[in-house]
């Protein structure tokens, strides 16, 4: 049977994985490397070891000393990268959850319940992604630019009335906050039903009606798991 026109020979095809294949091994290494690092820095973030010497911080992480400043100058260059990179690997887990959610409201709530949930399935990277406490609100990248993101949507939906939103960001940014604070003091609490009312009370304050704030802050929650462990 005659190939098609445009398939290339298979010689030429094989000559071109040889050349892609090591260029890309290395590349793999690399991100491995870089991503070794910044989940160790991340488990030194937690424990509130900041000052813990580079040796240290390559020895959790597997690498060589050496391979360190392939990636970054200085420990605190580490520790920043860091901090900015656990609330982006968050929020790209929960833009992939609700993907396929097309109201503005459900996503606006399910990813707001799930970063409670997440706070327990997670702890480590929750705690990174919410430790600089109030000031997470300046970040421009990760959970809250996502969270203006989705209450810009359901306004533009006529979903939610709202006439001030940074002072919606902020409310619901403080809701988020104040709760995981909640959920750590309280480690008995059920974080799902808790998220729940949360969200059904902003829901409300964003100007849905009672029983379809409820409806829409007690769907089905999709499974996942996106920290530390699960990406080793």
């Amino acid at each position: 049977m005659p190939k098609p026109a445009n398939s290339p020979p298979s010689a030429t095809r094989r000559a071109a994985s040889r050349r892609d294949t090591p260029r890309n091994r290395r590349d793999r290494a690399r991100e491995r490397t870089r991503a070794a690092l910044l989940q160790a820095a991340q488990r030194f973030i937690v424990e509130g070891r900041l000052h813990a010497p580079i040796l240290e911080i390559t020895q959790a992480a597997d690498v060589g000393l050496g391979s360190f400043y392939n990636h970054f100058q200085s420990r605190d260059a580490l520790f920043e990268a860091a901090v900015d990179d656990a609330p982006e690997r968050l929020g790209g887990a929960l833009d992939a959850l609700s993907a396929g959610l097309i109201d503005p409201a459900e996503r606006f709530a399910q990813s707001f319940r799930m970063t409670s949930r997440l706070f327990r399935l997670e702890p480590e990277l929750m705690a990174v992604a919410l430790s600089t406490g109030p000031g997470v609100m300046r970040a421009t990248s990760g959970l809250v630019p996502r969270a203006r993101r989705d209450l810009e949507a359901g306004i533009r939906a006529g979903r939610f009335r709202v006439t001030d939103l940074d002072l919606a960001l902020a409310l619901v940014v403080g809701a988020s906050l104040c709760l995981c604070e909640l959920l750590r003091a309280q480690p008995e609490r059920d974080a799902d039903v808790a998220s729940a009312d949360a969200a059904a009370a902003l829901l409300r304050m964003l100007g849905l009606a009672d029983a379809e704030a409820t409806r829409v802050a007690t769907l089905p929650l999709p499974a996942t798991r996106v920290g530390l462990a699960a990406q080793r």
